[in-house]
């Protein structure tokens, strides 16, 4: 499988569960690839981590896929609304205008806030430092995900990212990613993926998804 070393630190594999190898045993794969809208991507030269949440639409002739990006908060700084959140060998995965919102227990629900991202500084190799407007309800420790218009989580995660993805050819116009459902027989390192809540796990679940999560590296 190919792997690559981009921008001095960003790593990728194409290998099932990627650079991190977040799965114990290969998972299972939706039947056929999805297409996912370049805009939806990190940005050149970053990583679509393997484990990112995702949803699917199987219907014919749609066949997409959009991610739900989380982060995990590792310190705030009030007064000058920076939040500095955890980043993987896969790079950064937050964008300037993107917004965000604490995962709460009901992901039907709207948030009462949401951070919207000015600037961020992605210079360190482990995390990453966002400038926001707000940084009310945000906590230490707290798990961000990407916000849609009406304040709740993007999307409903339904799968999994089956290995690492990026933009190799800049100028594509189309990018097709493999989703997973079924990883049973050996479990998925939650500390090796995008981080998760005990909400989007439960929404896994009850879109047919069968993962066991392990706390262990």
């Amino acid at each position: 499988m190919r792997t690559g070393t981009l921008n001095n630190y960003v790593q990728w594999s194409k290998s099932w569960g990627g650079v991190r190898k977040c799965y114990e045993a290969k998972p299972t794969i939706l039947v056929g690839g999805f297409s996912v809208k370049l805009e939806d991507m990190p940005i050149y030269p970053n990583v679509m981590a393997a484990g990112t949440l995702v949803c699917v639409d199987e219907t014919a002739g749609v066949r997409s896929i959009v991610p739900l990006y989380t982060f995990k908060v590792k310190s705030i700084d009030s007064n000058a609304k920076k939040i500095t959140v955890e980043k993987f060998e896969t790079g950064s995965i937050a964008k300037v205008g993107m917004k965000l919102i604490v995962v709460g227990d009901d992901l039907s629900e709207a948030a009462e806030n949401v951070a919207t991202i000015s600037e961020i500084d992605s210079s360190a190799a482990d995390v990453d430092v966002l400038t926001v407007n707000a940084v009310t309800g945000i906590t230490e420790g707290a798990v961000l995900a990407e916000a849609g218009s009406n304040s709740k989580v993007k999307v409903v995660p339904n799968a999994l990212t089956y290995c690492d993805n990026l933009i190799a050819d800049r100028d594509a116009y189309a990018m097709d990613i493999d989703a997973v459902w079924n990883c049973i027989d050996k479990p998925v390192l939650e500390r090796r993926m995008p981080p998760l809540t005990a909400s989007l796990k439960k929404a896994l679940a009850d879109n047919g998804c069968f993962f066991r999560f392990s706390n262990r590296k």
